[in-house]
């Protein structure tokens, strides 16, 4: 049996870390902004898709690190979502203390001074 849920369906946002700090996973394709977000936010992570090529990289790096799962197909989406969601299961707190050790919220600073200093 499942339970219901409510979500919010959005367009483009300028709050997207106030939305993923509100969520207990995302669902999306594999792209390095939105993965590197949910780390910080320590969201777990389930993703549907990538571009081959550029993006592949980043579903083994999100299912080495154990920080969420990957499938394309919907009816396996739903049971992912459902067994993080059972109850008795301790896999979404897991993936989330993991990914809060992996994020980097002071990256884009760092990068910035470390061109500020090459510039100098």
């Amino acid at each position: 049996m499942y339970a219901v849920c409510m979500f919010a369906l959005q367009g483009f946002v300028n709050n997207m870390s106030e939305y993923m700090s509100a969520c207990d996973c995302i669902i999306t394709k594999a792209g390095p902004g939105t993965i590197a977000e949910a780390l910080i936010c320590g969201t777990p992570i389930l993703l549907n898709g990538c571009i081959p090529c550029q993006e592949e990289g980043n579903v083994s790096f999100v299912l080495e690190n154990g920080v969420g799962a990957y499938s394309e197909d919907p009816l396996r989406i739903a049971h992912i979502i459902a067994r993080w969601f059972d109850t008795e299961s301790k896999e979404l707190k897991e993936m989330s203390a993991k990914a809060k050790l992996l994020g980097r919220p002071e990256a884009t600073f760092n990068i910035v001074c470390e061109l500020a200093g090459m510039a100098s």
